[in-house]
């Protein structure tokens, strides 16, 4: 008999960090096929050192240059064949960018994939209204599949009760693909961020920030059209933000939506 090869070295770890490992994934990194490999990207080596940490590895990371030599980011690539088999059990693939759509993710989760996703590939900005001079926040999620930002909607909606607007961003070049954006307005940004980064959880640092800062915000109406969860958000304090408009000059200029669609419109 011939001898076998070495014994896949198992991979373990909290249930709530392989949910983050796994948005993290979905967005800002890839699965290798050949190799059976896992790559989370980022330009953070302090973030992805953490990661590393958390995840019990030893693994050193990859640097990643551009064509002129310089440094644009590290890669953290895990050599785990059992991680590579979940992650694709719950519906990853190589290559997926243009074709992930809804995975299996657990509803007790949700919210640490989602946070995963965020960090990954998310947007938190904050800005003064033009013309009544209060704090306002949103945040978005982009992704060049419709199906991925629709599912992530759909179950934001079902599981918080809040609502979210998908736009689609035309390419400007005729060999470009159109990118998808799922935004959250300030009070559906509120609902969710404060699920997704609760006390003690692993995220990037500088978003968790942005989240804390979003969350600690008072309300500044008394009604929401985009939180069906009046329960919720209704114990918090209510105050006029307002703001003089000095400071009007701090505008969300990052728009670029060109067409809207719905959640439960056709692909």
């Amino acid at each position: 008999m011939g001898k076998s090869g070495p014994k896949p070295k198992p991979f373990e770890c909290q249930e709530n960090l392989f949910w983050y490992l796994a948005g993290l994934i979905a967005t800002d990194g890839c699965l290798i096929q050949n190799r059976k490999l896992a790559v989370v990207t980022s330009k953070d080596e302090e973030y992805l050192l953490e990661l590393r940490d958390q995840l019990g590895l030893k693994h050193k990371l990859r640097r990643k240059v551009s064509g002129f030599g310089s440094s644009i980011g590290y890669d953290l690539v895990v050599k785990r064949v059992a991680l590579y088999d979940r992650l694709t059990s719950i519906g990853l693939t190589p290559r997926k960018s243009l074709t992930i759509g809804p995975l299996r993710v657990p509803d007790d989760f949700f919210r640490d994939f989602l946070r995963g996703v965020i960090d990954g590939d998310g947007s938190i900005r904050q800005w003064m209204h033009p013309s009544n001079g209060r704090q306002q926040w949103s945040f978005r999620i982009y992704s060049a599949s419709k199906p991925f930002l629709l599912w992530i909607g759909q179950t934001a909606e079902r599981l918080w009760e809040t609502n979210g607007i998908l736009h689609m961003e035309r390419p400007r070049l005729a060999n470009r693909r159109a990118m998808y954006i799922l935004k959250y307005g300030k009070l559906a940004a509120k609902h969710i961020l404060t699920q997704c980064y609760y006390p003690g959880v692993f995220a990037l640092e500088r978003k968790r920030r942005l989240a804390e800062d979003c969350i600690s915000t008072p309300v500044g109406w008394a009604k929401s059209k985009t939180v069906v969860d009046a329960d919720g958000w209704r114990k918090w304090t209510y105050v006029h933000t307002y703001r003089t408009k000095t400071v009007s000059k701090m505008l969300d200029t990052s728009s670029a939506f060109v067409e809207m669609v719905g959640f439960h419109g056709d692909s």
